[in-house]
């Protein structure tokens, strides 16, 4: 049964459009950048280089690691020497090895086409790289402590994931923010209140039909990641800009304060527990030391 959900998990895959999702706009990014990490570059480059001391790391691995475009940036950075990037999409794994070709990167990936967490990895790797993959796996507790297994003392553990309601099944008090938000700026937006959808069994089973592999349990990872790895994830929010903030890009110019008013709404709702993205990066006690004194770029 497993095989056949990533097989239709894994079918051809479109890229998105440009400039339609909150991930295209920097004052987004760069609001969830900053508190993953304030240092260095930010983010989750930012946290791997202090947590690393900056040097770079010999072997790391990717599950679900797509077209492999954050890999190569790890790599672009020096962080990375090289990557076995994990994939069930012959489409995917075709690209990022088309994309690691042309950037003369070729010798720093091997990409498998496989599921990673059949693989018995103990000790091996000195990267394990969740980034908006960890939310797709069908159990997140086996996956995060297959993580932790296989690292080596000393390694770090990087989760970057939406966090949110699975199947993408927004909170009643979600869309409601969302869809005022939006009939209150319409004059600047422009789009209609309804265009953010709400939950319903129907849509949960059409959101299964599109993608079984999409947020079956991303509830659940906080709770995963803090079990096997003694530490909480830092809640970046994210309910807010998620729905709204593809509606956004572009309208700096119309009203400069829109963005910044979007954030604080969010902040809002994070505050009351309200979230879809999370970060950690742990790192793996050496054999010698206790877990409580694993370094963390983490409040």
């Amino acid at each position: 049964m497993k095989k056949i959900l990533h097989k239709i998990s894994g079918r051809k895959w479109k890229p998105p459009k440009p400039n339609r999702r909150w991930q295209d706009n920097p004052q987004f990014v760069a609001h969830f950048d900053t508190q993953m990490c304030p240092d260095f570059e930010t983010g989750y480059t930012g946290a791997i280089r202090k947590a690393s001391g900056g040097k770079t790391l010999s072997r790391a691995i990717s599950v679900g690691a797509g077209t492999g475009v954050y890999e190569r940036d790890l790599v672009k950075a020096g962080l990375v020497e090289h990557f076995d990037l994990f994939e069930v999409s012959a489409d995917r794994v075709e690209q990022s090895q088309k994309n690691a070709a042309d950037a003369g990167m070729s010798k720093n990936f091997s990409a498998h086409l496989a599921d990673a967490l059949e693989q018995d990895f103990d000790g091996e790797y000195d990267l394990v790289f969740w980034r908006s993959a960890l939310h797709h796996m069908f159990d997140v507790d086996k996956a995060v402590e297959w993580s932790v297994r296989a690292l080596k003392p000393g390694g770090h553990l990087v989760v970057s994931e939406y966090i949110g309601p699975t199947r993408l099944q927004w909170l009643p008090i979600e869309t409601n923010t969302a869809r005022q938000f939006l009939k209150e700026n319409h004059h600047i937006v422009g789009v209609a209140p309804k265009r953010v959808r709400r939950r319903s069994p129907f849509r949960r089973f059409k959101q299964f039909l599109r993608d079984p592999s999409e947020a079956p349990q991303s509830n659940l990872i906080p709770a995963a990641y803090e079990k096997h790895t003694g530490q909480k994830m830092t809640v970046l929010g994210g309910s807010v800009i998620h729905l709204c903030g593809g509606f956004m890009t572009g309208l700096e110019e119309k009203d400069p304060s829109l963005h910044d008013r979007v954030i604080a709404l969010d902040e809002s709702l994070r505050d009351r527990g309200i979230y879809h993205f999370g970060f950690g990066l742990w790192t793996k006690p050496e054999q010698a030391r206790h877990a409580s004194e694993a370094s963390s770029c983490q409040p």
